[in-house]
């Protein structure tokens, strides 16, 4: 087990947009902190990367932790990859500000596919990739998503690379917001901070589970140090 230093940038999942980051340069440091913490996420999903400074997972110990054959995670990764790929084609879009925009279609698209998912109604949508919205009706009401990348695929994902593929995808869309241009206004900032709040909702339920990877790997290593066969209740766990 070994312990270093975290970045000192990241920002906790638990974080808000605080009053003083509502101008263009403290919303500038946001951005670039947001950015460092997807980045030290995908770090930790590609293997042997300290945790919060506690434990080092390696890609064994990430790969014993998640339950692969779990239905609900697999289920997870199709949304994950759903979710990136679609982030990929924003980051063409040429202006922060028109990014912006199609990235809360993204988030508003991608949350509508999950709930409808999740209440079984996605054989009766006829969601089948980037469509535009028929005669300016909403997704809602035509199955038709024009910014969520959904397409079936004919092999199963691997969680791990989804995962590390997302994180990668989601610091590029804040290092894109992070650039010269100056797009923060109260409008662009509602819309920053809706998007914000739904990658770290993401961000709250994987540090959750890497957290509990992390206390079971110490637990495993102390009781690998105890010369008497201690049990985890011995060490207070």
């Amino acid at each position: 087990m070994s312990v270093i230093n975290s970045p000192t940038t990241i920002l906790s999942p638990g974080s808000n947009i605080p009053q003083q980051f509502h101008t263009a340069g403290s919303q500038h440091d946001l951005v670039t902190k947001r950015s460092a913490t997807w980045r030290y996420l995908q770090r930790v999903h590609q293997g042997g990367m300290v945790l919060y400074n506690t434990a080092v997972l390696s890609e064994a110990d990430l790969r014993q932790g998640y339950p692969y054959n779990d239905e609900k995670m697999q289920r997870r990764t199709m949304q994950y990859f759903m979710l990136g790929s679609s982030l990929a084609t924003i980051l063409e879009i040429p202006g922060q500000a028109d990014c912006l925009k199609a990235l809360q279609v993204v988030v508003q698209e991608y949350d509508y596919f999950i709930a409808s998912e999740s209440k079984s109604k996605m054989m009766f949508l006829k969601a089948t990739g980037r469509k535009a919205l028929l005669e300016g009706k909403s997704f809602e009401e035509t199955g038709e998503y024009s910014q969520l990348d959904v397409r079936p695929l004919p092999f199963q994902l691997d969680y791990i690379i989804t995962f590390a593929s997302l994180c990668d995808m989601i610091a590029q869309v804040y290092e894109k917001l992070s650039g010269h241009e100056n797009i923060w206004n109260m409008h662009t900032l509602d819309i920053f901070q809706r998007v914000d709040s739904r990658f770290k909702k993401i961000l709250a339920t994987v540090s959750k589970e890497l957290e509990m990877m992390a206390r079971d790997v110490m637990v495993d290593e102390l009781n690998s140090m105890d010369p008497l066969g201690g049990t985890t209740e011995d060490w207070g766990f």
